[in-house]
């Protein structure tokens, strides 16, 4: 044969005798340059000629997951699509804290995502330790936050935050009172709408020239007439559909440091606003359990989260009381609780966590509730080892 580099003649077909080139390798380079490049691209389009109802309607939905979910909205769907398992993917982190150096007792234990958060942000105190663990949520149609309780990497949130049943969701979007308000002013809306519309399609009857112009009324008036008959089930029915349909991706829970983990499930509980879902990692850093009963009226407590998409805010306030008894025992604070802070440890100033933001009372300031942490323990079982011991 003869060498396809040098032209050599020779009876070897797998080293030329005179270049020394192997002919697999060169056919296998040959090959590769002409791999093509890129990847397929996907383009999306919606519908348009929307009429005026729906745009009315629209508006409204938008305000409905604001103010209904005590989330902010975003129009990044996070998580793959594709239904693949959970992955890690490594950011690039943040420009490093100033700190002084690690003991070097724990630097010598640290290991996985505990070493890593260690290493870009060393905790110089105990509410920058509780940071390290708390996590950024971003579902499909909203926001929140959750926080790491053990070293196997589970996370306790909120059910509302990463909630997948449209129908519970929209329900309690539509009951809200804020929501009302709003639905009645798209009510209003749409009816003055109606009004105009019918003048002008009476002003048209006759003239000549605008058989055209007077059926496109007919149809906007009864489309219109449609959308006024049941605005709260046209908003339930778009809410839901949006978050059934962001759920089958799941949801991004990203570490202080950019470190991002997408398509994440959550199990929810039935009875209490809470869920848990695992990190797809080891060696986490995590937040230990106080214990809530403790509580002196006036200790100082610490909020961590991302209200309104701020991640990893700290806000304080005190102990302000317990409120109700039992599995519906809820903690008051006056430390700030806002949109994007549900779901988030609230730690005393020894860094132990003692229970989850979970909701503000209406209509008032510095009035803030959350739910212990030893319902999360009662709840799930995944936990339940590290539950501590009586304190």
């Amino acid at each position: 044969m003869d060498c396809p580099k040098c032209g050599h003649k020779q009876d070897d077909t797998i080293k030329c005798g005179s270049c020394g080139v192997y002919f697999a390798k060169l056919q296998q380079q040959s090959t590769s340059t002409l791999a093509p490049f890129g990847g397929q691209s996907r383009t999306e389009s919606k519908a348009s000629g929307i009429g005026i109802g729906a745009i009315a309607v629209t508006a409204v939905v938008t305000a409905a997951v604001v103010f209904g979910l005590m989330r902010e909205h975003t129009p990044t769907v996070p998580g793959s699509s594709t239904g693949q398992k959970p992955a890690a993917i490594a950011v690039a982190p943040a420009p490093t804290l100033t700190a002084a150096p690690e003991p070097a007792e724990q630097t010598l234990t640290a290991s996985g995502l505990e070493a890593q958060l260690a290493k870009s942000y060393p905790a110089r105190n105990a509410v920058e330790a509780a940071r390290n663990a708390t996590v950024f949520i971003k579902t499909g149609w909203g926001m929140g936050s959750g926080f790491i309780v053990d070293e196997d990497c589970h996370v306790i949130t909120n059910r509302h935050v990463v909630d997948t049943d449209g129908a519970r969701v929209a329900n309690n979007v539509v009951a809200d009172p804020d929501m009302k308000g709003r639905i009645a002013i798209a009510q209003q809306q749409l009816e003055a709408s109606i009004n105009n519309a019918q003048r002008l399609r009476h002003a048209l009857a006759g003239q000549p020239g605008t058989n055209l112009e007077q059926l496109q009324l007919d149809n906007r008036i009864k489309a219109m007439q449609a959308d006024l008959a049941d605005v709260p089930g046209k908003i339930s029915k778009v809410i839901s559909q949006k978050v059934e349909s962001s759920g089958h991706s799941g949801f991004t829970a990203t570490l202080v440091d950019g470190t991002e983990f997408n398509g994440l499930h959550a199990e929810a509980a039935d009875e209490i606003d809470l869920a848990i879902f695992t990190l797809p990692a080891d060696h986490c850093p995590h937040i230990v359990a106080g214990n809530s009963t403790r509580l002196a009226l006036g200790e100082r407590l610490y909020t961590i989260g991302s209200p309104s998409g701020l991640a990893y805010s700290v806000t304080s306030g005190v102990f302000s009381g317990e409120r109700g008894q039992g599995q519906k025992r809820l903690l008051q604070t006056d430390a700030p609780i806002n949109p994007g802070n549900s779901g988030g440890p609230l730690i005393t100033e020894s860094g132990q966590v003692i229970g989850i933001n979970s909701l503000v009372l209406r209509g008032t300031q510095g009035i803030g509730f959350a739910i212990p942490i030893e319902a999360a323990y009662d709840e799930f079982f995944q936990i339940r080892d590290a539950r501590p011991h009586a304190q």
